[in-house]
């Protein structure tokens, strides 16, 4: 007499085609499934790490580190004391991410260090790598950090911030930027003596500009607005830059 097939079986049966399936791909293939998915959530990546054996094999591959999201980290070191283990692995994780490429984990590396004078060679090249990899946080730190260390360097940084807000859409994109590097800046004491001088001003025409038929000084750092036949220079772009984050700028 044939068996019947139970509902129990059925599952089991499809389980194990469903994995067959699955052994069957390239792991570059499987390494590009799991990083698309690291690149929108870590929390989505831990549960397809655990969904199966197959896919937790292959899931601390470097190309899905150097994608992995880090919008669920927090910006800055935790003034929270966790426990030991918790921070070894949260260590771990933010290193393997930084050897591996991710740009921000690069970014957030290069900031924490270079304000707070922690090898800042090593600080300036992970800013650099995350530039090169495309990340505008960290081409406007680069450019901030170039105008405090001024000579040679401060031009180049004045140049690269008054293209970075030609246009609007730029500077939106850099309002997110001022304010990712605020967070981080408002958790660490800024050690770095380059910081600590004095305002370096770019700008020595102390340009005006017209509004409206009245005459003010240069907008505030966020101000979106900008009137086509209104002067003004690169340098006065920089100089609100530089007044904002002397003005917040955390110092011990």
């Amino acid at each position: 007499m044939k068996r019947r097939p139970t509902k129990h079986n059925k599952k089991l049966k499809k389980s194990v085609v469903n994995s067959s399936n699955i052994k069957s791909l390239p792991n570059e293939l499987l390494s590009e499934v799991i990083a698309r998915v690291a690149s929108f959530s870590f929390t989505d990546y831990i549960n397809v790490k655990l969904s199966c054996k197959i896919f937790n094999g292959v899931s601390n591959d470097r190309y899905i580190y150097r994608h992995m999201s880090m919008e669920e980290f927090p910006l800055g070191p935790s003034w929270k004391r966790d426990k030991e283990e918790k921070e070894k692995k949260l260590s771990l994780f933010m290193r393997m991410c930084t050897e591996s490429g991710n740009a921000e984990a690069l970014y957030r590396k290069g900031v924490v260090d270079f304000f707070r004078k922690e090898r800042p060679t090593y600080a300036i090249e992970c800013l650099v790598k995350a530039a090169e990899a495309g990340h505008l946080g960290a081409k406007y730190v680069i450019s901030i950090i170039h105008v405090f260390i001024g000579g040679e360097f401060k031009q180049n940084g004045i140049t690269a911030i008054g293209k970075m807000k030609a246009n609007k859409p730029m500077r939106r994109a850099l309002g997110e930027c001022r304010k990712n590097l605020v967070e981080i800046l408002n958790s660490i004491w800024v050690l770095n003596p380059i910081f600590l001088a004095q305002n370096p001003y770019c700008c020595t025409l102390h340009h005006k500009r017209s509004y409206k038929n009245k005459w003010r000084q240069w907008p505030s750092f966020d101000t979106d607005d900008q009137d086509e036949d209104d002067f003004r220079c690169d340098a006065c772009s920089c100089d609100e830059e530089v007044a904002y984050l002397v003005e917040i700028l955390p110092l011990n």
